[in-house]
């Protein structure tokens, strides 16, 4: 009897504890269908189930690096000027972008890049032929353009070393795949397909005006071979155009301002030069741009052998300037994001070859 009455008791707190979770449960879910009633509640309708909209949280840049996991904050916590000052690291790699954020300045104001050399010799162009202005302040590229000398132009000397640079030789392979597509779409595929257009429209034509014809005479066989023949070579060349699409050649001129050497490319390749710019000796005057506004490829310049030789020094990647900003890079405003050594300066050695590189970025 006594065991009967226990397991009795037993099972009525069980019972006891499930109703009052049921109630609960109940009492909940009023409250939410209430809520979910409510018009103004802007995550739910009265068709709707309840619903909670996730916590926004933002990218940890801070975990970008390993800094915490290497001891790098343990040390700069303790000694915030040992972030790299005075120290210059140079970065065998790809090249490194100039342009690029975070590698504008050190922690100390100083410029973050300070020299910039191609090493694998794509940007070099011969610059050994001199010419000098006619009487209506023009010379003569190497490519037969034209090129007027802007007035504003500083040149003591009057000599002028002039050169001719295919752009594909400095490209990284995906941006020279990019601009080649878009020079199709420019500059071939407007003429190209109609002139598609209009020979396939000349091969119908002569099938239907011959198609009741059982033999055709010597000459329309002939006729017709060659219009077939003309489809197929236009559709053959729209296949092949990356194969014979060399690039744009750029004419360089090089001269001395009497205080260090100059280069200007003529990117407009009509020989307007006042509409280009004008860049001095990185190492002298820290000066790069792009190329064109399509290619946003970043540039600087070096000039050796007294002129004879200019040096157009790009990148042939992205990833030389990741390992800068790794080792190097400095964001007054976001510190989270520096790279190991804020600090220090950057020499950009760019020891590949524009095309092909290691990477493809």
């Amino acid at each position: 009897m006594l065991s009967c009455r226990n397991q009795l008791i037993n099972s009525l707190r069980l019972n006891s504890s499930h109703l009052s979770f049921l109630t609960s449960h109940n009492t909940l879910t009023n409250q939410i269908q209430l809520s979910s009633s409510d018009s103004t509640n802007p995550t739910m309708t009265s068709s709707s189930s309840f619903s909670i909209t996730p916590p926004i949280i933002e990218f940890p840049k801070w975990g970008l690096l390993p800094k915490k996991e290497t001891g790098v904050l343990n040390v700069l916590s303790k000694h915030p000027e040992y972030d790299g000052r005075g120290v210059v690291i140079a970065i065998f790699d790809s090249g490194v972008d100039p342009g690029a954020a975070g590698l504008q300045v050190t922690s100390d104001g100083k410029p973050k890049v300070i020299e910039r050399y191609d090493c694998g010799g794509a940007g070099d162009v011969d610059t050994s032929t001199v010419v000098k202005v006619d009487d209506t302040n023009h010379i003569t590229g190497l490519s037969g353009r034209k090129l007027k000398i802007p007035t504003s132009w500083k040149n003591p000397t009057g000599d002028f070393h002039i050169g001719l640079k295919n752009v594909y030789e400095l490209y990284p392979k995906l941006l020279q795949e990019r601009i080649q597509k878009e020079r199709k779409e420019k500059l071939w595929d407007p003429s190209h397909r109609k002139a598609q257009a209009e020979a396939q429209k000349n091969l119908q034509n002569f099938i239907q005006k011959h198609a009741d014809a059982k033999n055709l005479s010597r000459e329309n066989k002939l006729l017709k071979e060659e219009l077939e023949s003309m489809v197929e070579s236009l559709n053959n060349l729209e296949k092949k155009f990356n194969c014979h699409d060399l690039g744009p050649a750029y004419d360089v001129v090089v001269f001395h301002n009497g205080d260090y050497w100059c280069a200007c490319v003529d990117t407009t390749e009509t020989g307007d030069l006042a509409a280009c710019h004008v860049l001095g000796e990185y190492n002298v005057t820290r000066d790069f741009t792009s190329l064109t506004p399509a290619d946003q490829f970043n540039f600087s310049i070096n000039v050796y052998e007294e002129g004879n030789v200019l040096e157009l020094v790009g990148l042939c990647s992205s990833h030389g300037t990741h390992v800068a900003s790794i080792a190097a890079a400095y964001f007054p405003d976001e510190p989270e994001k520096n790279g190991v050594a804020p600090g220090a300066q950057i020499i950009s050695l760019c020891i590949g070859k524009c095309p092909p590189f290691w990477w493809s970025g």
